[in-house]
């Protein structure tokens, strides 16, 4: 088998020093393959001296685009695997990830998210490497850490998803997974040179490494917007028609958005665009019809698939997906034989449910770390077929017909927000560990279309004191925003089975009304801030009890600010910046910014 260093760089980038294609466009310009190289060597040079093994792991948080790509090669380059970080998530779950992972090095830029890397992980002693203003890379602190490489041999990457039993689980990707799948994939969509590859997803997510190789694979450009474009879908519909954006891979929830914000700023269709890739949640017909309003010209590709297998199916949507029920995701990508089984592991008929079985040599190794519940679902081949396994994958799903796969539900408690993976258990797990806390489930409840929120309900012990705001408080603390539930409710009793489990379908469907205020009624101040509770109760679906209530603490993200700046400016005439949001995240700090931006506005006259 090649190397990290020989696969990533001859199959996946092909970059030399003299190649002029451009490479990457980001927020500071254009920057060539010649460029992206050179950068390469620097960072695999300095990563490389500090002596690193295969087996060990680096660990990642840079924001600028052509630097981030430059780490992930030089890292494979000098024979390690990259593993990112993300700075928005707890300092506690940062640490977990680090000691699962073994690594030795951090390598950060000079970003606030950067700077509070290094200060969340300072007691871990890991040796420091930074990047420069001028793509420099210098070492900051020598690692003294001599013990065994930990990772698997062949690692590229390991992605940390949510774990059902408290804390996030590590799932091993080498470059046999992400060459095969990135190779498929740029031929698939078209990626050549030419093709312009928006780059959306975090770079925690899988999906980056393959917007990342396949885009370099296949000589295309990635256009790179900064992380405060990527957090405002009215910038991101931007950068799509200026830098004349063909390709596109996101889940439905960020096309709605996307769709939505072009429709609320009135610009014409992004006819330039050739393809949308879509994955991580479910595609509905109507959101298909939106979708080709939108990019009139692009050919949309519904895939199916998991960070253990990456991707398992595709399906090109044809105009007959709009008039159905659901879209299919089609059928198993080559390399992939995807099985649909019972509960005895028997075969199904088509048109019946059946859980989803991957067979594939590309599958992912393995859970960091993790033995039992690799063995869990991952199965040696039993036709025998050497470096073929089988993956279970929880899903169910049936097959029509014409041999088309049409996902039906989870099996388990395995949920996914804005197309990211949550496990309701570790959500429990955070507060069943609060004291006072006997029972604790969590549901996910549909609140738009597409569109959904985790809704937590706690029971106390005798005569414990829990507050919901208490409890928010503490999972903002230990779980990434997106895993935080929008409402925690405080039940006398929690409904449960004959067996003591919780009874999920007996826990209360919690709307705004049903909190105990209708919206406006709560007392949230003055004027402008009961007007601006109304907005948020609307765009939300729950209706703030308090002036400190905060945005994003209620279910609030990247995908609704633009709704709620749509209303603002309708009801109070005046457009609030999208940082003002981050800046100002309570009611109160935010009717406060209102009453300024109000102040400040130029008087319209008529006639004086």
């Amino acid at each position: 088998m090649q190397s990290n260093s020989a696969s990533a760089l001859a199959h996946l980038s092909g970059i030399r020093e003299d190649d002029d294609r451009t490479a990457i466009i980001a927020a500071d310009g254009v920057h060539t393959y010649g460029d992206l190289r050179r950068r390469v060597t620097r960072y695999s040079d300095v990563l490389a001296s500090v002596g690193l093994r295969p087996g060990d792991a680096v660990v990642i948080s840079i924001e600028h685009g052509p630097d981030a790509v430059a780490a992930m090669f030089a890292t494979l380059e000098a024979g390690a695997a990259f593993v990112w970080l993300n700075s928005d998530q707890p300092a506690a779950r940062n640490r977990i990830v680090v000691r699962d992972c073994g690594a030795r090095y951090l390598l950060a830029d000079s970003s606030q998210g950067g700077k509070q890397l290094v200060a969340d992980l300072a007691e871990l002693n890991l040796g420091l490497l930074r990047t420069g203003e001028s793509s420099e890379i210098f070492i900051e602190r020598i690692s003294r850490d001599r013990g065994p490489a930990t990772l698997p041999a062949n690692t590229t990457t390991v992605v940390y998803t949510s774990g059902s039993t408290g804390a996030p689980k590590g799932i091993v990707l080498t470059l046999g997974n992400i060459d095969q799948l990135t190779e498929w994939y740029a031929d698939e969509v078209g990626l050549a040179p030419g093709a312009k590859q928006l780059q959306l997803a975090q770079f925690t997510y899988d999906a980056a490494c393959v917007e990342i190789f396949s885009a370099t694979r296949s000589g295309a450009t990635l256009i790179m917007p900064p992380p405060e474009v990527k957090s405002d879908v009215r910038e991101v519909v931007e950068w799509v028609r200026r830098h004349g954006v063909t390709h596109m891979a996101s889940a439905p929830s960020i096309y709605r958005a996307l769709v939505d914000a072009l429709d609320s700023v009135g610009g014409a269709a992004l006819d330039q665009v050739r393809a949308l890739t879509v994955s991580g949640e479910e595609l509905r017909p109507a959101l298909v019809a939106k979708m080709r309003a939108a990019f009139p010209r692009a050919d949309i590709y519904n895939m199916y698939g998991q960070t253990e297998n990456i991707l398992a199916t595709c399906h090109r949507v044809t105009t007959d997906d709009e008039k159905a029920s659901t879209v299919p995701v089609g059928r198993a990508l080559p390399g992939r034989e995807v099985v649909l089984r019972d509960g005895n592991g028997d075969k199904v008929a088509d048109g019946e449910l059946g859980e989803v079985w991957v067979r594939s040599r590309f599958l992912a190794p393995g859970y960091l770390n993790n033995p039992e519940l690799t063995d869990a679902v991952f199965f040696p081949d039993p036709q025998g077929e050497p470096g073929v396994r089988i993956y279970r994958t929880g899903d169910l799903a049936r097959r029509t017909a014409d041999g088309e796969l049409v996902f039906h539900r989870r099996m388990d408690h395995q949920v996914k927000i804005r197309g990211v993976r949550v496990e309701l258990g570790e959500v429990e797990a955070v507060l069943l560990n609060v004291p006072g806390v006997v029972h604790a489930g969590v549901v996910a409840r549909e609140v738009d279309e597409g569109r959904h929120q985790l809704v937590a309900y706690v029971q106390a012990g005798a005569g414990a004191e829990v507050s919901s705001d208490r409890l928010r408080t503490t999972l903002a603390q230990r779980l990434p925003k997106n895993m935080v539930p929008s409402r925690v409710v405080v039940l006398d009793r929690m409904p449960l089975t004959a067996s003591g489990k919780i009874d999920r379908k007996q826990l209360p469907d919690v709307t705004p009304e049903s909190t105990g205020s209708a919206p406006g009624d709560a007392a949230v101040g003055g004027a402008t801030a009961q007007q601006l509770a109304l907005i948020w109760s609307q765009v939300l679906t729950v209706q703030p009890q308090a002036e400190d209530a905060d945005f994003f603490a209620l279910g609030g993200d990247s995908l609704t600010v633009p709704r709620v700046r749509d209303a603002i400016k309708a009801g109070f005439g005046v457009d609030v910046p999208l940082n003002s949001f981050y800046e100002c995240p309570q009611l109160d700090q935010m009717a406060a910014r209102i009453d300024s931006l109000v102040q400040q506005a130029p008087v319209n006259s008529l006639g004086n």
